[in-house]
């Protein structure tokens, strides 16, 4: 069985899907964003950290697959964005306290991660997050259900935020909750 750094390798490296855009929350909400530090946890091909490096942001972007940071990590040279890449498993990534103004989690989501991101965030930072809830798997019936947000959605998992935007059922065709929030 292939552990999950060899599983996300194998599907980059075998074609997985390039998302040029950022998602369309981040987009739909770009005005919030001022600039500063961010962190794209889970990143990918980073489309949603190249769109906030534009937007004036110093990024670290996170993901366990190498393959995938190489393609966000050529783009930001390309364009010349301030974009630091690091290769990490998140369950065992340790996130700094109150750095960053600006945290970005889509499509993934881990309980034990819950406090962590919240507290890495600098008071007035935003959260923006968005992944699939427990609907998923009426599309997906074999997706592991400890990776899927509860019933409720991400708002009641973030205590102590401010909540712009929570959403339990954005998408409903997907499965997916969506949350903006600010530490106050």
């Amino acid at each position: 069985m292939k552990n999950d750094r060899d599983r996300w390798e194998s599907r980059y490296r075998e074609g997985e899907k390039h998302e040029d855009r950022p998602d369309s929350l981040l987009e739909a909400h770009g005005h919030l964003l001022t600039g500063g530090r961010a962190l794209d946890l889970a990143c990918g091909y980073g489309a949603n950290g190249l769109f906030v490096a534009r937007a004036g942001y110093a990024v670290d972007a996170v993901d366990i697959s190498l393959t995938a940071l190489s393609v966000l990590q050529a783009q930001a040279r390309h364009e010349r964005l301030n974009i630091r890449c690091a290769v990490a498993d998140l369950d065992d990534f340790v996130l700094p306290r109150c750095r960053y103004d600006l945290v970005l989690v889509f499509y993934f989501f881990s309980p034990a991660l819950i406090g962590h991101i919240r507290d890495c965030l600098k008071p007035g930072g935003l959260l923006f997050y968005a992944t699939y809830n427990h609907r998923h798997t009426t599309t997906k019936p074999g997706f592991n259900p400890v990776y899927l947000v509860p019933r409720g959605g991400l708002g009641r998992l973030f205590h102590g935020l401010t909540i712009i935007l929570d959403n339990p059922d954005a998408r409903d065709d997907r499965g997916v909750s969506e949350l903006i929030a600010r530490k106050p």
